[in-house]
């Protein structure tokens, strides 16, 4: 048996060898005649597998987090101007923001200026989120007889 630093094993390294561990002693039990040692045993080799199964999963979402935090890297924003995210090699394609933001972060382009009542807007095709980036211009509405006489 070599002995390591738990400085420099991995967490998966740790429990692994957790695991070894209780099961020899779950091993050595089994030969004993106490049927006490051997419940007490059987339990903790139980409740170290649970722990490897957590420390598993946790690891697995690590890892995603440390990906997902990478690929922010690459993202500026929120601008000055409309509160646009945008990749850095992309600033003319804008991100929605409501999108970006939400939880889990989902990255969606907004789509292309439109022509709205005078005014341009963006809109989400995913959240439906839509942002006026110049306004609209509001229209007068002269007064309309009802009838062709004047009434």
């Amino acid at each position: 048996m070599s002995i390591i630093t738990p400085a420099v094993l991995t967490t998966t390294q740790l429990v692994g060898g957790l695991v070894a561990s209780a099961k020899n002693a779950l091993d050595l039990a089994k030969a004993s005649s106490d049927h006490a040692l051997k419940g007490a045993v059987s339990e903790l080799h139980n409740s170290v597998l649970d722990v490897k199964g957590r420390v598993l999963d946790l690891d697995e979402e690590n890892r995603k987090l440390k990906a997902e935090l990478a690929s922010r890297d690459d993202i500026v924003g929120p601008d000055d101007a409309n509160g646009y995210f945008f990749y850095k090699g992309k600033p003319d394609k804008p991100l929605c923001p409501k999108c970006y933001q939400s939880i889990p972060s989902n990255a969606v382009f907004l789509g292309p200026l439109s022509d709205f009542y005078g005014g341009k807007q963006r809109s989400c095709g995913v959240c439906s989120f839509h942002r006026m980036e110049t306004p609209w211009k509001r229209h007068t509405i002269s007064k309309v007889p009802m009838s062709p006489w004047g009434d």
